[in-house]
């Protein structure tokens, strides 16, 4: 199986609107090595296109995120609680910051000679500003690249980083 064929996603929906994404993908690299990625919270910048910076304090993580649209950039930071099952599984749950009330969830799971990754993520895309908000007036649609994006780039930025060794 390839790369691209190990990798899925769906988008969450509660009252037909999305307010979320899970995504998984089958990893080349045995779960000690993905769990060593995952927790290795100040090379997420390194490793995650959309993480500019990452400060660990006790069990609390900051990360700054960077969204490139064409010539623009927005910038965003969140404080969230970092809570651990170690090798299994990992999650991140808001405390202050934008995007509110993000939520992401790692599960590991041994599959054959890798793992099978899977990353839940919730997040209130409407206090992304009035931007986000326009364009989700106009554009419903967008939301579901946004979560759909975002859970997949998460996932796939570990496989990646996992399998290059």
């Amino acid at each position: 199986m390839s790369a691209t064929e190990s990798l899925a996603c769906e988008v969450r929906l509660q009252d037909a609107a999305p307010f979320g994404a899970r995504a998984q993908a089958i990893i080349a690299a045995p779960p000690e090595r993905v769990w060593q990625l995952l927790t290795s919270f100040e090379r997420y910048p390194e490793k995650v296109p959309m993480i500019h910076a990452a400060t660990v304090d006790g069990d609390r993580l900051t990360l700054a995120l960077r969204f490139r649209m064409a010539i623009f950039s927005t910038t965003f930071e969140f404080t969230a609680r970092v809570a651990r099952e170690e090798g299994r599984c990992l999650t991140l749950s808001w405390i202050e910051g934008l995007p509110r009330e993000i939520h992401v969830g790692f599960d590991l799971t041994p599959a054959g000679a890798g793992t099978l990754l899977i990353c839940d993520l919730l997040y209130d895309i409407k206090s992304l500003g009035w931007v986000v908000k326009y364009f989700l007036k106009h554009h419903p649609e967008m939301a579901l690249g946004s979560y759909a994006g975002t859970a997949l780039v998460l996932v796939d930025a570990v496989r990646r980083a996992a399998e290059s060794g």
